[in-house]
């Protein structure tokens, strides 16, 4: 059994136990000690994903992207999805995470044609498509907002196993968030705490792998490479 199965079981461990966060700091630990593959035999050693991890992540969904047209989950049949869950409020884990997508992506080259990148809000109260077109627009060219009712957001963040609640800004909370609004003129009241992984799915909506907060873009671009490789 090589190491990367072992990872991914002693993930769908502590996730069933302590939930995503834990799986975060446990991945980032390994992602930091862990050499990536060489490109030449990436596909000799992409990992297997344990058809267990494959049903704990991941499902249909219908949602509304950043111009307002209906998105489906098999929207993209073609391509990997790699799907990040935050929302544009945001102060440092959301940006940081998109960055670090949109220069993996960059680094690719002409192979990210192949993967679709998705922003998920956990936050569909503020998040209307109108104000996920702003968002978006400085990061990749190819990222797609996605948003819709209260129910559909919860029952997609379920899907994927994020945990997502409001915390209520105090004062002084709040006047750090004052350069921000609801787009429509709103003060912001509140931060919505949420897991902060990254999702790589398949071509059919299969889960293959996560990506700890500050994996960083290098390592990220190396690991696509041997997935994508895989996938051809």
């Amino acid at each position: 059994m090589n190491w990367q199965t072992l990872f991914q079981k002693f993930a769908l461990l502590l996730v069933i136990i302590f939930g995503t966060e834990s799986t975060a700091l446990f991945a980032q630990a390994v992602a930091e000690t862990v050499p990536v593959p060489d490109s030449k035999t990436a596909s000799e050693t992409a990992p297997v994903t344990p058809p267990a991890l494959e049903a704990l992540f991941g499902g249909t969904f219908e949602l509304l992207d950043h111009q307002g047209s209906v998105r489906r989950d098999s929207d993209w049949p073609d391509k990997l999805k790699l799907i990040f869950f935050g929302y544009t409020h945001c102060p440092a884990i959301c940006p940081t995470s998109l960055n670090d997508i949109s220069e993996a992506l960059d680094l690719l080259g002409n192979e990210a044609d192949l993967i679709q990148p998705l922003f998920i809000t956990v936050d569909p109260e503020r998040d209307r498509p109108v104000v996920l077109a702003d968002y978006i627009s400085s990061f990749h060219p190819s990222l797609i907002g996605l948003s819709g009712t209260e129910e559909q957001v919860a029952a997609v963040s379920k899907k994927f196993r994020v945990q997502r609640h409001k915390i209520l800004l105090s004062e002084e909370d709040h006047s750090a968030h004052s350069e921000h609004s609801d787009g429509h003129g709103g003060a912001v009241n509140y931060d919505a705490a949420h897991s902060s992984l990254t999702y790589l799915m398949d071509t059919e909506g299969k889960f293959l792998t996560i990506f700890p907060y500050d994996t960083g873009a290098n390592v990220m671009a190396q690991r696509l490479k041997v997935y994508l490789e895989k996938s051809r």
